[in-house]
């Protein structure tokens, strides 16, 4: 299936996005390892001054007369989202706009300027772990979340796959006033994941309290 569309998005884990670039790129024709038309990029926190170089690198005209933006964002600012609405509707010809970013992160706005992206990596399905972890008791999911967390490289990372795979599971019992519950419980865990003063074992901690057991 061919990109025919500038601006799409991935909703799911962040961590995905050097398939979804390589997937991508493969669709544009652009090859090489190392293509100067092709950028990968990765953010923690995506603001304002992030969606300026964005602009000025995206109105730059490539050697192919085509580009590729491949980026991922734990988090993008309301003001950065305000920022891209403009990029996004007048886009040069030949650019494409990949966004991978967790579920719920963009405004209703700037989501509707993209297309979800026609492929899904296999490490972007609910994770067993987020079943096993709905499925334990809260002292077993303590022992749990001391799994997760006895790294700190990439811990943030395994955090919101964990709370993505957490969502996916919960989502097809919304009838139930618990599961609701606990999905706004998820959001606003996420919301805090990405401060650096963010304590993930008391967060995870209060998910598994809060969360229903399936």
């Amino acid at each position: 299936m061919e990109l025919t569309h500038h601006a799409y998005v991935f909703e799911g884990p962040t961590a995905a996005l050097g398939a979804l670039r390589a997937d991508a790129q493969k669709r544009l024709g652009l090859a090489g390892e190392h293509s100067p038309d092709v950028h990968e990029r990765r953010f923690e926190r995506f603001g304002i001054e992030e969606s300026r170089w964005l602009s000025g690198a995206a109105a730059l005209r490539s050697a192919s007369g085509k580009a590729l933006f491949a980026l991922s964002a734990a988090s993008i600012t309301s003001e950065a989202q305000q920022a891209l609405l403009k990029l996004f509707e007048e886009p040069q010809r030949g650019v494409v706009f990949l966004l991978a970013v967790p579920h719920g992160t963009l405004l209703p706005t700037l989501r509707s300027r993209l297309l979800p992206y026609p492929f899904v990596p296999e490490s972007a399905e609910t994770s067993d772990e987020a079943r096993e972890f709905l499925k334990a008791a809260p002292r077993a999911r303590s022992a749990l979340i001391a799994g997760i967390l006895d790294d700190e490289e990439g811990e943030k990372e395994r955090v919101r796959a964990l709370l993505l795979g957490l969502e996916e599971a919960l989502r097809p019992r919304m009838k139930d006033p618990k599961v609701r519950e606990g999905l706004g419980d998820i959001a606003r865990v996420r919301s805090y994941v990405a401060d650096r003063s963010a304590s993930l074992k008391m967060l995870l901690e209060h998910l598994a309290v809060s969360l229903p057991k399936l």
